[in-house]
């Protein structure tokens, strides 16, 4: 059994419309519920044994808040950059890559991807991942070459309005 945790950024700032949107930061909300979410899963024990994020600054940002949560070194964090407005498919492949001693993972990333990953592995229609949103997902799989969609289940999907 391998664990996927996916967790689309939180609520990045459109104050400046002269930033490139991959350099777009994390707004005062996301600089609120980042920390919360991270504080979260810790304590449901959803932490993972490496994190990787799209380059994106904002995804990038709240994937830094999580390893602070965590406690892990900045090393634990991988950046990723074709997790940038990746489609669902994207965070499968991202996991073909990943050491066989690596139990479960978690990757930051983007909508819609992440809402269209959300409906590939759950049983009930998800209208979207909220910023800040975390899927919980695992894969009965001994190996992350063997992962894909119809072996996933969701198994937890936690944001920060239904706390």
């Amino acid at each position: 059994m391998k664990r996927i945790y996916i967790v689309r950024h939180a609520k990045s700032s459109w104050g400046d419309l002269t930033l490139a949107d991959i350099d777009r930061p994390l707004n005062k909300r996301g600089k609120r519920d980042a920390p919360f979410m991270g504080a979260m899963c810790r304590s449901k024990g959803y932490i993972p044994d490496i994190l990787v994020s799209s380059n994106a600054n904002r995804a990038q940002s709240t994937a830094k808040v999580f390893c602070r949560e965590f406690n892990f070194p900045s090393e634990k964090l991988v950046l990723e950059e074709s997790l940038y407005h990746a489609p669902e498919d994207s965070y499968i492949e991202v996991c073909f890559g990943l050491d066989e001693e690596i139990n479960s993972v978690m990757l930051f990333g983007h909508n819609p991807g992440i809402t269209y990953l959300a409906n590939s592995v759950s049983s009930e229609y998800i209208d979207n991942v909220p910023t800040c949103g975390v899927l919980v997902i695992d894969a009965k799989i001994n190996a992350w070459n063997q992962l894909d969609f119809s072996n996933c289940t969701l198994k937890d999907f936690i944001y920060p309005k239904m706390f």
